[in-house]
């Protein structure tokens, strides 16, 4: 059976939100089908250009929202 990739699924696969199934399956089509790898080129191009950042917070923010969530209140002002 033929499946055709779309960009969303495609996507997924870049960022690495695919089970082992997808994975294989996409890295099948990209090498058998000539439009899904030209799709899959592109949006690699477009996925290269941004910038590699990764946030932490500080330790301080984790306690704080941990001491929050200890509370297990509601917030009235909502």
């Amino acid at each position: 059976m033929k499946q055709d990739y779309t960009f969303r699924f495609l996507l997924k696969y870049l960022y690495g939100e695919t089970t082992i199934l997808q994975k294989l399956e996409i890295e099948n089509a990209i090498q058998e089908d000539r439009t899904t790898a030209s799709t899959y080129v592109e949006l690699k191009k477009g996925y290269d250009k941004f910038p590699k950042v990764s946030f932490y917070p500080s330790a301080d923010t984790i306690n704080a929202v941990l001491n929050y969530s200890k509370q297990g209140q509601l917030n009235p002002g909502f």
